[in-house]
């Protein structure tokens, strides 16, 4: 039965294919909704009964076709047929009837209806055959007029197709009603779970789940992501798909889901009939979309800027698009690595996901996004200090991007940049500018794929930009020129050492514990140090000088 649902050409196209698969999907012949239940109660008047293969009811009859006095006994079978016949034709054509319902069942054909004297006519091997393939075999009176029965079902199975045709314009025409209404993609998705009592789930572009309906007396299903096939069957559940086409662009995918024996040929004709009018309204929204986004970063990109004459007016614009930045803002900005080709498909995820952690995180935060690069405004507990506020920031951030890392979606190596807290909003340009500066700098010097706050770059903040210059370079030489060389002469590691011996602020008991030096071994080395400076590391002004061009010497070495 779920094969009859679902079209292979759809398959293809869920998997990646190009789009115009989906076109030829929606063109599919269609499947008529008479089941060979209905076929037999019609023809129960004829004097029909079931013979075999009761389970196989269900199937769904697209014709009608009854056997010639030639060979080929059937011409032109397409699937889905109800086949008729009488034994006296069968055995003029030398043919047994086990091999022609093996042959019938292999041509897809629905059921087979036999005129013959009483079921004593019917071998054992036919009925046990018919009941293994779940394929109904029906007996008729042996004079009953195959061509008119075959002439009534055909009509049967048109008046199915036109009712149901009828009643999908029925549907269509409501929806059109509605969607100039206004109700929007939410309104005609409810109507239509309403209408055909089953689950109605509309997609973007990336399969991603945006939109579900429950008719009034379920409940809504719980869906995980991805959504296939092979889910809904563990379930029970099956579904028809139909892609929403802008001007041959793929914009999302509607499925209508119920149980499996309830799908037949209205399904994927009431689809057809709904999914151009989602296209408009997919239209609509994103062309208000685009005006709203557009207002929105003029306004986000006026605030980073500063392009703005009084406070008072850009804070009232701001509030009328739903933000409140009259308390402290802090500056995030999230950029993928620039030196990676990535596709567009992993830039726009990735961009979705960050921004849909960033608000649960902070349900009032302000984001727009840009290629590769990503710009948040957000708000910072007032009664916290600096430091504090930065120090929740950053650990917020650092779990968000290892989630991001570890997720199973495939996403850039991005940095993240934090300024410092603007206490007004005339502050936020200059919180930007920190941040930009904190994602370039901590990119240089600790690598990609970290969050890096300019609050705690300390001295890099200076040393990143005076880098290159001439004085930079000559304070730096004076200062640890000598000890370079001879660490380069005798491979020597005097520089690690005196770096060690700041950064337990001259601890020599630590600092040996850390080189795993004896202490008599480290005092020696600061001597030799001393020696090869000519100075003593007593001198206040030369520890401090020292210190600064370590991070100089750090600074290159990153680089």
């Amino acid at each position: 039965m779920v094969q009859l649902l679902l079209l292979q050409r759809h398959q293809q196209y869920v998997r990646g294919k190009h789009h115009k698969s989906a076109r030829a999907m929606s063109s599919s012949p269609p499947i008529s909704s008479a089941s060979v239940r209905s076929i037999l109660a019609l023809l129960t008047a004829r004097g029909a009964s079931l013979v075999a293969g009761a389970e196989g009811l269900e199937r769904r009859i697209t014709w009608s076709c009854s056997m010639r006095a030639r060979l080929p006994a059937f011409d032109s079978i397409q699937g889905g047929e109800l086949a008729l016949l009488t034994l006296t034709k069968l055995r003029r054509l030398d043919e047994t009837l086990p091999h022609l319902l093996t042959s019938l069942h292999k041509e897809g054909v629905a059921a087979v209806a036999v005129a013959a004297q009483s079921l004593e006519a019917f071998s054992e091997e036919a009925i046990t055959l018919a009941n293994q393939l779940h394929l109904p075999l029906l007996l008729l009176p042996s004079l009953a007029p195959i061509e008119e029965i075959a002439r009534e079902v055909i009509a049967f199975v048109v008046s199915f197709r036109d009712d149901i045709e009828r009643k999908a314009t029925e549907i269509s025409q409501q929806l059109v009603q509605l969607s100039v209404q206004g109700v929007g993609i939410a309104g005609v998705c409810e109507y239509l779970a309403t209408s055909r009592d089953k689950w109605v789930v509309m997609q973007d572009a990336e399969q991603i789940i945006r939109f579900q309906s429950a008719p009034p007396t379920v409940k809504t299903l719980l869906l995980s992501e991805p959504l296939t096939d092979e889910l809904l069957r563990t379930h029970g559940l099956a579904r028809v798909v139909e892609p929403i086409l802008i001007r041959h662009e793929v914009v999302g995918y509607l499925s209508l889901i119920g149980d499996a024996n309830t799908f037949d040929y209205s399904e994927r004709l009431v689809l057809s009939h709904v999914t151009p009018i989602l296209a408009i309204e997919f239209a609509r929204a994103r062309e208000r979309s685009e005006v709203e986004n557009r207002y929105h970063v003029e306004a986000f990109m006026n605030v980073l800027q500063g392009y703005y004459q009084q406070p008072e007016e850009i804070l009232t614009r701001v509030r009328h698009l739903g933000y409140d930045l009259t308390g402290p803002q802090v500056v995030i900005v999230f950029e993928a690595a620039t030196n990676e080709m990535q596709q567009e498909s992993i830039i726009t995820q990735w961009t979705r996901r960050i921004r849909e952690e960033m608000v649960r995180i902070w349900p009032t935060c302000w984001l727009i996004s840009e290629a590769q690069r990503i710009i948040c405004i957000l708000p910072v507990a007032p009664d916290e200090d600096e430091a504090a506020q930065d120090e929740q920031v950053r650990e917020h951030l650092e779990r968000l991007s290892a989630r991001q890392q570890q997720g199973r979606f495939t996403v850039p190596i991005f940095s993240c940049g934090i300024g410092r807290s603007a206490a007004r909003i005339q502050g936020i340009p200059q919180s930007f500018r920190e941040s930009q500066r904190a994602v370039e700098i901590g990119r240089r010097l600790f690598g990609e794929g970290k969050v890096h706050s300019f609050a705690r770059l300390g001295i890099y903040r200076l040393l990143f930009y005076l880098d290159g210059q001439s004085e930079l370079t000559t304070f730096y030489q004076e200062m640890l020129g000598p000890l370079l060389e001879y660490d380069r002469r005798h491979d020597g590691t005097y520089i690690e050492t005196l770096e060690c011996y700041f950064r337990y602020n001259g601890n020599l008991s630590q600092t040996a514990r850390t080189m795993h030096f004896h202490r008599n071994s480290l005092l020696y080395r600061l001597e030799r140090i001393e020696e090869i400076l000519g100075r003593s590391l007593e001198d206040a002004d030369l520890r401090l000088s020292l210190q600064i061009a370590l991070k100089i010497h750090h600074l290159h070495w990153k680089t």
